[in-house]
């Protein structure tokens, strides 16, 4: 569908269906008038057409009771598009303001019979409709998600990136991120974002940083259980403890002697005795919970290969493995790759190398981690070699501290804070309080131990 008239179109899109004016519809109507008097005997067809006028007359009044109580609707709808920040919330009415005038614009003159093309017009209201219904079903879920966004650096600033519960860098991009946070939020970050209407949807522009959050986007986004809009760092603890007593424990919760044993000494029947773990036990538990050798079928009757089929980790890698990688493994054992975008399978081409980079170094870590947070009672040989302190750390998130105040500092220029509160951050001792400005509202951070 497209308007007659193409002048009107690239002036005013939105109120192009108005081209004919009030002299033309009186004109059309003294023509009607006039041939009224060439027949004296058609007044009983004029009296048919009088009944039917005020018929249509009675609808019309019928359908502008209706468009009113939608009018008013949509007034009471965009009165309720408040967010917490005034300078926003200005140009946010300012827009649909514009956008309501140009509605009741378009609306009277189909009322008024003035429309050119008339299917245009109402398609130019049901189009402002769904504008207004697109903000409006955005708007809860932008202050909710400010909110997840807040939680999420608190939990970074006490506990560092990466831990659960933070943002994950294979979700939403910082830059929109940034948005919610800026007009959600109370301060002068909220002059910095714009709002427009372009191409059927609201885009929310960052004056400063350029990114832009398409609303339509966003909403279907934010109704995807596949693929969620903000995505935080899983927590694994759970599912890796239950992991660890499946291999240590009996029934009854009592250790086993399998990958353990007691230390020299202790009552190898009591529960209570200490128990040890050498390098040569832990390596063998790590390599049990990272599962069976698979094997490859396509050759003979069957060859067993060197890759592991993940074990009880399974689940973990299958739901969460690039997060995994991208947000708890410490660099010196992702060397700063990337997951990929696309990951082959078991017996796939190039399944090897992506074996021997990606998923050999994943379930390690995952085996690693679980025995480093679970066996917390239990003297391991590896605490005290250099290599595995390297590697993992003392339980740290992202492995070294310096690597730690990095990615912190790198979260918090994102998050828009000031050069004097990231020098606050980086000066506090650990475990201090430290209170810092984000996105023009106060909060309170612990400096990771």
């Amino acid at each position: 569908m497209s308007y007659k008239d193409p002048k009107i179109l690239q002036n005013n899109p939105m109120s192009a269906s108005m081209a004919r004016t009030v002299k033309e519809r009186d004109a059309a109507r003294a023509a009607s008038a006039s041939d009224n008097a060439v027949n004296a005997n058609l007044s009983s067809l004029v009296q048919g057409g009088v009944n039917l006028i005020t018929q249509k007359k009675k609808d019309l009044n019928k359908l502008n009771k209706a468009v009113l109580r939608e009018d008013q609707r949509i007034y009471d709808k965009v009165g309720s598009f408040v967010t917490e920040y005034e300078g926003f919330n200005g140009k946010s009415e300012e827009f649909f303001g514009n956008l309501i005038e140009k509605y009741n614009t378009i609306k009277t003159h189909l009322n008024n019979g003035t429309l050119k093309d008339i299917t245009l017009g109402q398609k130019d209201l049901a189009d402002i409709k769904n504008i207004v219904d697109q903000y409006g079903n955005a708007i809860p879920k932008v202050l909710a998600m400010a909110s997840e966004i807040d939680q999420a650096a608190k939990i970074a600033g006490e506990q560092g990136l990466g831990a659960a519960g933070t943002l994950s860098v294979i979700g939403a991009p910082a830059e929109q991120l940034a948005i919610i946070k800026k007009i959600s939020s109370g301060g002068p970050s909220g002059e910095e974002v714009d709002i427009r209407y372009e191409g059927g949807t609201i885009i929310l522009a960052d004056n400063v940083t350029g990114a832009e959050l398409n609303i339509r986007e966003f909403n279907r986004a934010m109704n995807s259980k596949e693929n969620p809009y903000l995505k935080l760092v899983p927590d694994l603890s759970k599912g890796m403890t239950v992991a660890y007593d499946a291999f240590n424990k009996d029934n009854k919760g009592a250790m086993q002697n399998t990958f353990t044993q007691p230390a020299p000494g202790q009552d190898p029947n009591s529960p209570e005795a200490t128990r040890i773990m050498s390098s040569d036990q832990e390596i063998k538990l790590k390599e049990s919970m990272m599962g069976a050798f698979q094997t490859d079928f396509t050759k003979g009757g069957g060859i067993p290969t060197t890759f592991r089929d993940g074990g009880v980790f399974k689940e973990m890698y299958k739901q969460h493995a690039e997060s995994i990688w991208e947000d708890m493994m410490p660099d010196g054992l992702t060397k700063k790759l990337q997951w990929p975008e696309e990951v082959p399978v078991f017996g796939d081409p190039g399944f090897d190398a992506f074996y021997k980079t990606y998923k050999e170094p994943l379930l390690d870590y995952l085996a690693t981690v679980t025995i480093q947070n679970n066996a917390t009672d239990v003297q391991r040989e590896t605490q005290n070699e250099k290599k595995y302190n390297e590697n993992y750390g003392t339980g740290k998130s992202k492995g070294g501290s310096k690597e730690y105040e990095a990615k912190l500092n790198e979260f918090f220029n994102k998050a828009d804070m000031s050069k004097q509160d990231q020098e606050k951050i980086k000066n506090a001792s650990p475990g201090d309080a430290v209170s810092v400005t984000i996105y023009g509202k106060q909060q309170t951070f612990i400096k990771d131990a």
